[in-house]
């Protein structure tokens, strides 16, 4: 029997399937079905409806199997230095469908069309802000920026990304309902950086210089309109020590496509040169743990700060999450209450902005699950702050019951 190149084929397609699968099953790193049981616990809760069951088993085993596939991380690299190699600009990937390469050499996924989210979630800070109201607490919302903007092309001609469209459209919601923010994306858009320099190239997150900026403009509005009076030293990066690692960071989306198609960021770290002291306290399905020291020991998290550790390691949360909550009680300042409701672009920003004020608690909508609205009115902000990036507008996110 004349064999032909199309069984071959079929034959080595399912070879490497059977050997992705024993290595799935026997990797000494690997419990899959031990971690899926585990996270279906979790995740699903005694009560849930049971084709909500049957969704959420079907999402968690996918990942599951994603997480844990046999060579992973050797084959996203190898297949990322095959995509570099013949210039494509465009990765298929599980999770985002397919992640791009920018006009800057950046990759990042796209965000797609989100009405009906950004009505529901304009309903949901509505209804917080007039929870606020009653008990007089004031509110403010920040907009953070995605990495892509509708100001330039940076995607893939037929590409397009929606994320300032749902900003755009969700701003004016606020506007109509007479609700305060602060948009920071012509702020941090104004030319003095360019997006190389705001965003890292591997990762979707805003560079920790981008975030130390932010934060001097989230300063100066809570100065201004908020009754704050938090000292300028603090929005001086001449009263800090910056730290460059070169070439160190894989970011998130990096670690998708691998280090040979995306390459490696430089990261900084951004520490006060001045005296500080904290009591730090970190709370996490209903455990705590308290640090006291200064800046450098109570807020940093220690295990990313190895010079020496794999390029993978998340140096972006360095500064502090994600947790349930936590409440930055800053010992040398008397004045300044904020409770800050954010999503990952706000771990830097709620360690630098704690430096100016009293105290700051930092919520994780992810993580907790009470009223905030109830939270805010024991614990008497002089503020509450939500921000969010450009791709946070779901309904896990705006649940503030």
């Amino acid at each position: 029997m004349k064999i032909k190149k199309e069984h071959v084929t079929a034959i080595l397609f399912f070879g490497i399937l059977a050997v992705m699968l024993i290595g799935l099953l026997t990797y000494k790193d690997n419990d899959p079905i031990n971690d899926f049981l585990l996270e279906y616990r979790v995740k699903v809760l005694p009560g849930t409806p049971v084709l909500e069951r049957v969704e959420e088993a079907v999402k968690i085993a996918e990942d599951t199997v994603y997480e844990e596939t046999f060579l992973k991380e050797e084959s996203n690299t190898y297949y990322g230095l095959i995509q570099r190699i013949i210039g494509k600009h465009i990765v298929a990937d599980a999770g985002y469908g397919e992640i791009y390469k920018t006009k800057y050499d950046q990759i990042i996924f796209k965000v797609s069309k989100k009405n009906f989210r950004v009505m529901r979630s304009l309903d949901a800070v509505e209804e917080l802000k007039s929870k606020l109201d009653e008990a007089g607490i004031p509110f403010l919302y920040v907009q953070a920026p995605f990495k892509l903007s509708d100001d330039e092309q940076q995607l893939p001609a037929n590409k397009k990304d929606y994320a300032d469209y749902n900003v755009n459209l969700f701003l004016k919601g606020l506007d109509e309902r007479n609700i305060d923010y602060l948009d920071l994306r012509p702020l941090l858009r104004d030319g003095a950086k360019t997006q190389n320099q705001l965003f890292f190239n591997t990762d979707h997150h805003w560079r920790i210089e981008t975030a130390f900026e932010a934060t001097g403009h989230i300063m100066d509005e809570l100065n201004k309109d908020y009754g704050f009076n938090i000292d300028s030293q603090y929005q001086d990066l001449k009263n800090y020590k910056l730290t460059t690692w070169k070439n160190c960071y894989l970011g998130s989306m990096g670690r998708r496509t691998g280090q040979l198609y995306s390459g490696l960021d430089d990261f900084t770290l951004i520490t006060p040169a001045f005296k500080t002291s904290y009591t730090l306290h970190e709370f996490d399905y209903g455990a705590e743990k308290i640090y006291n020291g200064s800046f450098y020991n109570a807020i940093l998290d220690k295990k990313y700060l190895v010079k020496d550790a794999p390029v993978d390691l998340n140096r972006y949360a360095v500064y502090h999450g994600d947790n349930e909550e936590l409440v930055f009680e800053n010992n040398l300042v008397n004045g300044g209450k904020v409770m800050m409701i954010k999503d990952s672009f706000g771990l830097p920003v709620y360690s630098f902005l704690s430096l100016g004020i009293h105290e700051l608690r930092a919520l994780d909508l992810r993580l907790f699950d009470r009223s905030v609205a109830k939270y805010a009115v024991e614990n008497q902000p002089d503020v509450v702050i939500l921000l969010y990036n450009g791709d946070t507008f779901n309904e896990e996110m705006f649940d503030f019951t």
